[in-house]
């Protein structure tokens, strides 16, 4: 790191110690950045980074390749364990739950004050489509009413049930279908920065520019 570029980090590191940081922090990343050298790696820097800067929640959507079903279940089992491995390696403090396939939950260990969601594979559209049918189940086995099926109902459902307040997309410009339901107020930003070529000093520059912005929640 530069002596400019080290100077210029902890004045945003300044800055924004000043006003609150985003509670909840989604970052989305494809498989191909996950298992280039280096990028588990990069991954439990982030982590890391987000913690040292007050962020509470931070959830991870790993986008994989849509290939044939056996070959993709394989490949989210395989990528779901080297996150439990990386994961492992993190302060005792941070809790973590791992979803692999159809959302099953496949790791996690509890934490405290600080909680990371990962989805390998398990997009927005298929967690609310899960949560639907298992309330229309209910509806059938006559243990929900339909009257009774509002917003909440679904919420408790869904495996994030936080909003985030910041989306990120790095490398990339399309808009992922990740937390569909829950990133409806959330700001989003796309980096051209690649995955392994992600420093601290981006993640400053997006929680300074979280803390300027004007939310309107949609109003």
């Amino acid at each position: 790191m530069s002596f400019v570029t080290s100077l210029y980090e902890k004045h945003l590191l300044q800055q924004i110690k000043k006003y609150p940081s985003p509670e909840h922090m989604s970052l989305v990343i494809s498989e191909a950045d996950l298992l280039q050298k280096g990028g588990l790696k990069k991954l439990r820097d982030y982590i890391l980074w987000c913690k040292q800067l007050n962020v509470k929640i931070v959830s991870i959507y790993v986008d994989v390749l849509d290939t044939e079903k056996p070959l993709r279940s394989q490949m989210i089992a395989q990528l779901a364990g080297q996150l439990n491995d990386i994961l492992q390696r993190t302060p005792e403090q941070i809790g973590y739950d791992i979803f692999g396939e159809n959302g099953e939950p496949c790791c996690k260990r509890k934490g405290n004050g600080f909680q990371v969601y990962v989805s390998v594979g398990f997009g927005g559209r298929e967690e609310v489509t899960k949560a639907v049918k298992d309330i229309l189940q209910k509806v059938k086995e006559g243990t929900m009413r339909p009257e009774d099926i509002d917003e909440n109902a679904i919420e408790s459902r869904l495996v994030v049930k936080h909003e985030p307040d910041v989306f990120i997309r790095s490398g990339g410009r399309h808009l992922s279908d990740f937390l569909i339901w829950q990133s409806i107020y959330s700001e989003y930003y796309f980096t051209d920065v690649n995955w392994h070529e992600v420093r601290k000093l981006d993640l400053l520059r997006i929680i300074r520019d979280f803390q300027k912005r004007q939310r309107r929640f949609g109003k």
